[in-house]
């Protein structure tokens, strides 16, 4: 069985789930034209390449990994697959001993994962995106949650649940993912679009690099197509393929995220407290890591921006060594 436990973000990682895409054989027999399946081919080839890639980086630190899987015969028809299990950090939380689960379009690609957990250690809630490590950061005594609009009942009995465990809940009302906006690199540090949040405050005395909004020269070309697809996805290359953006919204639109949210690399995966997976290389980021003395390893999810999804995005710590320790008092 498989083991949970997660107090912080940089605690040691022991157990993680790894998402998955789709299949370009789904598509081969649906469609004749190139212009559609050569990037759809390409997307989905390069995508498992990536997946495999990270999987062989979190196997030599050490970290046993699971794959989600996403059964096409379960599915009547493509129609029926609002979203592949490609993001697991959106549908799940583990918060001391328990992995909150959360139902949502990918969650059949869990099936085989979730069913290697003891039930004592999942508590499913049906409000979806709410309860996520993607909007929930922990180090170790305090949880700092953003709780979407609309949700005062949930917040009131998640807050009294995990105060009732040691925890001190801190709660702000963001409209977008935390991990996309800000990383807890280990105690002491922290990586972060600049002003997102009143860090004095919430960490005091803690060293913060704020990075600036530099990262937007890097994905240009999405801004020609950012209006015909809504901010939601960029393949590079595909910047004028009409073909393949009007696909593209009309099927896949389910698929794909918010890429503005996640425009810059700050969505990382600590291995341990010295050791971070980044998605690329930065001068003033990786210095950052030299003064606080953090080894970074790259993995670069070549279509982050497809997707949506950076490695935090694209995994679920299941187990991290550690304990319920305050770091601020």
């Amino acid at each position: 069985m498989i083991p949970i436990k997660g107090y912080a973000t940089f605690d040691p990682l022991k157990h993680c789930m790894i998402g998955s895409a789709f299949k370009y054989e789904w598509f081969k027999d649906l469609f004749k034209n190139q212009k559609i399946l050569d990037p759809l081919k390409r997307i989905a080839e390069e995508t498992e390449q990536d997946y495999q890639a990270l999987e062989s980086i979190l196997k030599k630190a050490g970290v046993k990994t699971y794959r989600a899987e996403l059964d096409i015969n379960k599915y009547s028809s493509l129609a029926d697959i609002k979203k592949p299990p490609i993001s697991p950090r959106d549908d799940f939380a583990v918060i001391g001993e328990k992995i909150y689960a959360v139902p949502g379009d990918s969650s059949k690609g869990y099936a085989n994962i979730l069913k290697q957990i003891p039930k004592e250690n999942i508590q499913l809630e049906i409000s979806q995106g709410v309860i996520t490590t993607c909007l929930i950061t922990r180090v170790g005594k305090d949880i700092f949650w953003g709780v979407p609009e609309n949700h005062k009942i949930l917040e009131d009995k998640y807050k009294k649940i995990w105060e009732d465990q040691g925890f001190r809940v801190h709660c702000s009302y963001t409209n977008y993912h935390h991990d996309g906006a800000y990383c807890v690199v280990k105690p002491g540090a922290i990586v972060s679009l600049y002003d997102v949040q009143n860090y004095k405050k919430l960490f005091p005395n803690w060293d913060i690099l704020y990075l600036p909004d530099q990262s937007w020269s890097k994905v240009s070309p999405f801004l020609k197509i950012k209006d015909k697809v809504g901010g939601k996805w960029w393949l590079k290359g595909e910047e004028d393929n009409d073909q393949l953006i009007n696909f593209v919204n009309t099927w896949l639109d389910d698929w794909v995220g918010y890429v503005e949210e996640t425009v810059f690399d700050v969505n990382m995966l600590s291995i341990d407290k010295d050791t971070i997976i980044c998605n690329n290389y930065n001068k003033e980021v990786f210095d950052f890591f030299k003064k606080h003395k953090v080894e970074p390893i790259i993995f670069n999810f070549r279509h982050r921006y497809f997707w949506d999804g950076g490695v935090h995005c694209i995994t679920q710590d299941l187990y991290r060594e550690g304990t319920q320790e305050d770091y601020f008092g």
